[in-house]
């Protein structure tokens, strides 16, 4: 069951969220900006969501920490600023970007297929990574060629990755070495996700192939080396 936030917890965010939305009179940023020196506004607002994590955010009965990082459309542009900006830890813009696509019906905006690219497949790369242990699980990936003979299974940072269209491509194929295994868990999809052993470098094939509709040939019962196999196939076709 979700612990409901103290009242200590509201106030805290309460008095954070009054600082960021000082600013938030700012146009909404329609792509990365290219400077040469960024001013850190919103450090302190990307550590919370850090602090925080996805779990709370999204997998919970209700998305109360979601909305209160929103702070009633408050903090919008000061979570664009975090999605936009490099300066910030990729963990935080990934959470910044599930925040925006939770609450805007028109996110991404166009023109933002580029940054999106890059995020989802940062957050593919955090899913399987073992030294900073940010939380994201690969229920959020779906099951992928599990279940992809009948209905899609793309698991919702998959699907917002697909967005990206071809533009998450090349930062996908940086991950086609990364034999990093992604973590399922639940009841069916702890039991069947964990029994498929999907490494990071077979989901980005998995969605490299979806993207560019070249075929990828994993099922359920394929080895590891017969993935890797596929996986070599889908590089010399991207050469």
């Amino acid at each position: 069951m979700k612990p409901s936030l103290s009242i200590l917890t509201l106030l805290f965010f309460a008095s954070l969220f009054s600082n960021c939305s000082n600013s938030n009179q700012e146009k909404q940023p329609q792509q990365v900006k290219k400077v040469d020196t960024y001013i850190p506004k919103y450090d302190t607002l990307a550590s919370h969501l850090i602090k925080t994590g996805y779990e709370p955010m999204f997998m919970y009965m209700d998305q109360s920490y979601a909305d209160t990082f929103w702070n009633r459309g408050l903090n919008r542009s000061a979570l664009y600023e975090i999605v936009v900006q490099p300066h910030y830890d990729d963990y935080a813009r990934v959470l910044a970007s599930e925040i925006l696509f939770y609450k805007l019906k028109d996110y991404p905006p166009r023109g933002f297929e580029d940054t999106i690219g890059y995020i989802y497949a940062r957050a593919l790369y955090i899913t399987g990574d073992t030294v900073h242990r940010y939380r994201l699980l690969g229920n959020q990936w779906g099951l992928m060629y599990y279940d992809d003979d009948n209905v899609p299974d793309y698991g919702i940072l998959g699907a917002h990755l697909l967005v990206a269209g071809k533009k998450a491509v090349p930062y996908l194929q940086e991950l086609l070495n990364d034999n990093s295994v992604l973590v399922y868990e639940g009841s069916k999809e702890a039991t069947v996700g964990n029994a498929l052993h999907c490494r990071v470098k077979d989901a980005a094939a998995f969605y490299i192939g979806k993207i560019l509709n070249i075929p990828v040939d994993f099922h359920d019962d394929i080895s590891e080396a017969d993935k890797d196999k596929e996986i070599e196939k889908l590089k010399k076709a991207l050469e």
